[in-house]
């Protein structure tokens, strides 16, 4: 051998001692009693190691005491009453390579039972299932021997529900079976048969199947599919609901007796006959709706007078259920018959109440689907008779029902029925109500905190009687809030309170009373307690000019709920309330005479006040040319036209009405003046002057308008100084072809304005 071949070789040999040495463990755990061992068992576990070094044992993860053996290399551990399944671990300190052992607590098998066996028709094959006893808790081996020529062994493992099974094939033309059963495990074992099978009785047919249901209104027709079936069994039910069954031939699948518009499911299962066999596994279930018909039943109707009125009524009526309808509801017909007529009306299939106002007249609500409506039972509307009232006890019975109880009438022979009902306060639509032939009655399905008003009407044939009990509740407790002031009307001597309802939702009961406190001290607190029907109050007998403190609490049955928000406010003094007064007289005066300024605008107001009012005109007119006005201006025209001192005659004038073109609105008067003069006492002829001018008649011609706007802003300006228009006079039409001073009055003091 080469130099380098023999280095080889023992570099392979120290690799492969290397690689053994890694390779043997560096411990053992074993248990005395095994790894298996009985529930509760006491057992030592025990360690030996290959090699010296500082041992360490854990059990489940947890390190644990242990006993030192004389013999260094072995490590124990005692074990009292194990119960469940424990993992014992051993190593070396600095080692990493542990070593163990699993021990598992258990029981041994019981004997088997339950066995059942079962030929399927579509494979041949026979399964077999048995139980055993208890859960074992350690691995069990199920075995079945099947006898009959030479045995066979069939071996299974127990599941966690305690089942074994196996399936094994029919070999030859075999009628008969005998079988033998076998459970074992680590801790012992048990036997039982032989069981004896005819296989004819242990068939099975496969599990059939629906294709479609044919329905009507009351039967149903079920369609399988193409399986021989000598005797079969269907269920069916509404959905959701118990099941019924019944069993008949293939031939013959009809379901009858069943209910209009209703949903039902549908099984079947079959079987070779009566005596032999088993029964298949059920089908799965198939749904199927009947058809529609006209609904049978009336509806079931209760009415309410509306508040502060004698002919209307607020009906309602109760919907019927789906197997009562028999279809789908799609209106209500509501017809009103009074001696003279009747009227129908419909209303949409989600509406339970309306209003009828008719006098002596009878009501009823029919529903209606595809098929026809429901009969029609007419009910008389009246109120209740005066002056019989029936009093009303009642008792709570727990938290969401109450007992009512009440006497019974002296005209009791004549009573039908009673009508018991009740809705929440403030609530009527959601009025519910019962009918009794006692003079008692539960009212159930309430809910804790709410008030409910109630009701109870005998209906005799000469009239209903009725009586109204408002204030019922289950359980109650203080209301959540306290009302809210609005509105304080303050008088010197007088506070006028206002306050808010509090949400029904809030008052968590039926409302007793307010209390309203007020408070001008700390220690003097004066209150006050109202009806629950009212939200104001007047506080009297104050102080004028006192300040106070407001609030106003609510109260049920169990108690006064909190304080509303506080109001401060003062009552004013009588100065004050002096004040107040005449400033609103002083409003009250403006208002009017802005609303009669507004109404005076109007032309046909002004004559009309102008008619009235000439009574108060003076009838005798002065004449203008003998106003001092109209001398001064004379005076002082005559010093400004001329030096001389010598007297001139008189100007004559004559005045003549000239009317003006109708497109403007006023007639003026025409003046015609002529003068002459001398002087030095000669006659001197001068030449004569005659001018035009024109008065304002203060009347405006009817029917006139506006024809050249430009022309008539020159003759107002020319004659501005006197108004061609006045608010309260009526026009002044005068007639002739003369004009005398007398007639006319001319306020001169508008020629001395111009100069």
């Amino acid at each position: 051998m080469s130099p380098e071949c023999a280095w080889l070789t023992l570099v392979v040999c120290l690799l492969i001692q290397a690689a053994g040495a890694r390779g043997n463990p560096v411990c053992t755990a074993r248990s005395n009693i095994g790894k298996e061992v009985l529930v509760g068992s006491d057992l030592t576990v025990s360690c030996f190691f290959n090699k010296k070094c500082s041992k360490i044992i854990f059990r489940d993860g947890e390190q644990i005491k242990h006993e030192q053996s004389p013999d260094l290399d072995v490590m124990s551990v005692n074990v009292k009453n194990l119960t469940k399944l424990s993992i014992f671990t051993c190593k070396c300190n600095k080692d990493p390579e542990p070593c163990g052992i699993d021990i598992a607590p258990g029981y041994p098998p019981d004997i088997p039972q339950n066995l059942t066996c079962i030929r399927k028709t579509e494979s041949g094959n026979v399964t077999c299932t048995w139980k055993i006893g208890r859960d074992t808790k350690i691995p069990t081996t199920c075995q079945l021997w099947v006898q009959g020529g030479p045995p066979h062994f069939y071996r299974s493992v127990m599941n966690s529900s305690r089942f074994c099974f196996a399936t094994f094939p029919i070999i030859g033309s075999m009628s008969q079976l005998t079988l033998r059963l076998n459970v074992s495990n680590g801790l012992g074992s048990n036997v039982s048969g032989p069981h004896n099978f005819i296989l004819s009785n242990i068939v099975k047919p496969s599990r059939p199947n629906i294709s479609h249901v044919e329905c009507f209104s009351r039967r149903c027709h079920l369609h399988t599919d193409n399986h021989s079936m000598n005797l079969v069994e269907v269920k069916y039910r509404v959905k959701l609901q118990i099941w019924d069954s019944l069993q008949t031939n293939a031939a013959s699948l009809n379901i009858s007796s069943l209910r209009p518009y209703t949903t039902y499911e549908f099984q079947i299962r079959r079987k070779i006959n009566h005596t032999m066999g088993l029964w298949s596994d059920w089908s799965r279930a198939k749904e199927a709706e009947t058809k529609e018909e006209a609904p049978d039943k009336p509806l079931d109707i209760w009415y309410i007078q509306e508040p502060k009125s004698e002919t209307c009524f607020r009906i309602f009526w109760k919907k019927l259920s789906k197997s009562e309808a028999k279809g789908k509801i799609q209106r209500y017909k509501i017809s009103v018959q009074t001696q003279k007529k009747m009227n129908s009306t419909t209303v949409a299939s989600n509406i339970t109440s309306r209003i009828i106002c008719c006098h002596l007249c009878s009501v009823s609500v029919s529903a209606v689907n595809s098929k026809g409506q429901s009969p029609a039972i007419f009910m008389e509307l009246c109120s209740p008779a005066p002056g019989l009232v029936l009093r009303i006890v009642s008792h709570i019975l727990s938290n969401n029902s109450i007992a009512l109880f009440w006497p019974m009438l002296a005209t009791a022979g004549n009573i039908k029925e009673y009508v018991v009902h009740w809705f929440p306060v403030g609530a009527k639509e959601k009025l519910q109500w019962t009918r009794v032939v006692d003079t008692t009655a539960n009212i159930t399905d309430l809910q804790p905190e709410k008030c409910y008003q109630v009701g109870v009407t005998a209906l005799r044939s000469s009239g209903p009687v009725m009586a109204s009990l408002e204030g019922i509740s289950t359980w109650q407790s203080v209301p959540e809030q306290g009302p809210g002031l609005q509105l304080i009307l303050k008088e010197s001597e007088s506070l006028q309170v206002k306050w808010s309802k509090i949400p029904q939702s809030k008052i968590r009961g039926c409302l007793r009373k307010y209390s309203i406190y007020l408070e001008d001290d700390p220690k003097d607190i004066q209150h006050y307690s109202v009806e629950p029907t009212k939200k104001q109050y007047t506080i009297s007998g104050l102080s004028p000019g006192q300040c106070y403190k407001l609030w106003v609490t609510a109260w049920t049955d169990a108690g006064q709920g909190p304080r509303g928000i506080d109001l401060s406010v003062c009552t004013p003094t009588y100065s004050e309330k002096l004040m107040s007064l005449v400033i609103l007289a002083g409003a009250v005066i403006l208002l009017i005479c802005l609303m009669f300024l507004c109404i005076c605008q109007f032309s046909s107001v002004q004559k009309r006040f102008l008619s009235c009012c000439q009574c108060l005109l003076p009838t005798v007119i002065p004449d203008p040319a003998n106003s001092k006005c109209a001398k001064e201006y004379a005076v002082e025209e005559f010093h400004h036209q001329c030096d001389s001192s010598v007297s001139e005659e008189p100007d004559i004038v004559e005045v003549e009405e000239v009317p003006y073109p109708s497109s403007f609105i006023c007639t003026y008067i025409k003046s015609f003046s002529q003068g002459s003069s001398s002087s030095d006492g000669t006659q001197i002829t001068r030449s004569t002057d005659i001018t035009e001018d024109y008065i304002c008649t203060h009347g405006v011609i009817s029917g006139g308008e506006d024809e050249e706007e430009d022309e008539e802003d020159r003759i107002l300006e020319e004659f501005g100084f006197l108004p061609c228009s006045s608010l309260f006079l009526e026009p002044l039409i005068l007639s002739g072809e003369r004009l005398t001073l007398d007639v006319v009055k001319i306020n001169c003091c508008e020629f001395l304005d111009d100069t």
